[in-house]
């Protein structure tokens, strides 16, 4: 049977929840999916239900085929439908959200994401993560920019890759894994992974006098505790032994009435993506070599100490699952939240939005003027983004925020330059040059680059 357990709070900082959690029986198997929607003014709090309700509704809908394509499918839809939704509501243009699925079947678990909402096995000892993060800080990791340890407390935590809500439709990454009996899996949203070493997860998880209810509890209580700087949700799935019966504390039931796309609507719009979407053949989104889209929420000026994004266990396959939908608990922040000062306005999730910030390092003999032509911005803005006064000098180690369409991270190939790689990414020699210290021309093979796309 399947257990199951689910938790969501607001956080001790933000007054309003923009995760959303579902669980339930679909035809393709039983499905756990965890939102965290972005884009503020409620419009995050919109995607994360406009998402569930998406991936559910096709899942219910979709005629039988395998799991790996019915999941990539169903978050492409998901995607589609956001972008329906900002045509029909200008106002809310900066409308994404992250998910993470999980779909059993027998002794399989399919996992899809898309964000850095991730998911975890837990298994006797052990706390594998089979999720990614979609963020510029795991691209640097993976790339040897810059170590775990920096990763922890990077500037740049809170800029996401990929997310739903694009207008280019994002690459779903999907794993297979067995699931040992008795083994459970964590779908989690970034306030809590953000917020909990994998030790105190695990410490929580092999407490056999909890059942996954009270461990839920007790993971979203220890993350309040650590802070809460952001909504927190976590979804408990306990690996099915014998059938696919549902045990669990939660009620089922759709998103609230304002978030549904409406009766008669609802079926048309999702009957169409199914239709548009699951008879395709199965493809992968083609990535564009070295290249991101970058997506930044500047709200999140502070960092947060957490474990570093995860890579998945090795022996994963990559496929692509299916999804369904659980319920939101409802809940209150505590009485006492910390003090402003050291609470970050927390977000990894950031608004699908073609801008985002750079940090860039004064060097000595750096002047405003130079910098902003360097990136190809106004000293105006660079003082509004910086909070810089008109008379303000900048000293050399001084971090800016410099505003820019994308940030890319490249290994220089054999033959490339400078100019070469301008041209390739449509930006300019000066902002590649100064983003990474280089004073020649000349760049080596192998070198990791930082490659902020500028106006030209």
């Amino acid at each position: 049977m399947v257990e199951v357990g689910c938790a969501t709070h607001p956080g001790r900082i933000r007054s309003h929840n923009e995760d959303y959690a579902y669980h339930g029986p679909t035809p393709h198997g039983y499905v756990g999916i965890v939102c965290d929607g972005m884009g503020g003014h409620e419009a995050g709090e919109v995607a994360a239900h406009l998402v569930a309700e998406t991936l559910y509704a096709f899942l219910q809908e979709a005629p039988p085929t395998q799991p790996e394509t019915l999941l990539r499918e169903a978050l492409l839809a998901a995607n589609h439908r956001l972008l329906l939704y900002r045509q029909e509501h200008p106002q809310a243009k900066n409308l994404g959200s992250t998910a993470v699925v999980a779909l059993l079947q027998k002794n399989y678990a399919f996992i899809a994401h898309v964000g850095d909402s991730r998911a975890y096995l837990a298994r006797k000892n052990e706390l594998t993560p089979l999720t990614e993060d979609d963020s510029l800080v795991q691209q640097m990791l993976t790339s040897g920019l810059i170590s775990a340890e920096q990763a922890l407390r990077h500037p740049q935590k809170n800029v996401l890759t990929q997310c739903l809500g694009q207008e280019t439709p994002p690459n779903p990454h999907v794993h297979r894994v067995v699931l040992p009996a008795r083994s459970l899996l964590l779908l989690c949203t970034d306030g809590l992974s953000n917020l909990l070493s994998k030790e105190e997860i695990l410490t929580i998880l092999q407490d056999r006098s909890l059942s996954l209810q009270q461990k839920c509890d007790k993971l979203v209580e220890k993350a309040n505790q650590n802070g809460g700087y952001d909504n927190i949700t976590a979804l408990l799935l306990q690996a099915p032994v014998k059938s696919a019966t549902f045990v669990g504390s939660m009620p089922f039931k759709l998103p609230p009435p304002r978030y549904l796309i409406g009766g008669a609507i609802t079926l048309v719009v999702i009957g169409l993506l199914v239709w548009a979407f699951a008879g395709r053949k199965e493809t992968s989104t083609p990535k564009e070599e070295g290249g991101v889209i970058v997506l930044s929420d500047d709200s999140l000026g502070v960092d947060t100490s957490s474990a570093s994004a995860p890579s998945p266990a090795e022996g994963v396959e990559v496929l692509t699952p299916p999804s369904d939908l659980p319920t939101p608990l409802p809940g209150s922040p505590p009485a006492e939240a910390p003090p402003s000062k050291s609470a970050p306005v927390a977000r990894t999730g950031s608004a699908p939005t073609k801008t985002t910030t750079f940090e860039y390092t004064v060097r000595k003999g750096d002047n405003l003027t130079r910098i902003a032509q360097a990136f190809s911005v106004s000293q105006s803005e660079l003082r509004r983004l910086n909070a810089l006064r008109d008379k303000d000098d900048l000293k050399a180690g001084q971090k800016l925020k410099i505003p820019v369409q994308a940030v890319h991270t490249h290994t220089v190939q054999k033959g490339e330059t400078l100019s070469s790689l301008a041209r390739k990414y449509r930006t300019t020699t000066e902002a590649i040059r100064r983003a990474n210290g280089i004073e020649e021309e000349k760049i080596r093979i192998g070198q990791k680059l930082l490659i902020p796309v500028v106006k030209r």
